[in-house]
């Protein structure tokens, strides 16, 4: 009977670290996912910045030429 329960116990065991390998995948698959995301978002953010400072200097060098037509009459 003893044999028995050790053979159940063992089966259990492979079972749980059979279930336990597949989560351990599905979340390092998801880790990959969020860093992917999480890339994809900081340069978006880099992006937004960067229109803005070319915008500005679009303006700033509208104003300087708008200053130096003034200036030359």
């Amino acid at each position: 009977m003893e044999s028995t329960d050790a053979f159940l116990q063992v089966a259990a065991c492979e079972d749980n670290i059979s279930r336990w390998k597949a989560k351990i995948r599905e979340l390092e698959t998801k880790i990959v996912e969020e860093e992917q995301k999480k890339k994809r978002l900081a340069d978006k953010a880099v992006e937004v910045p960067r229109d803005k400072i070319d915008t500005i200097a679009n303006e700033g060098i509208q104003l300087y030429s708008d200053a130096l037509v003034i200036s030359s009459e």
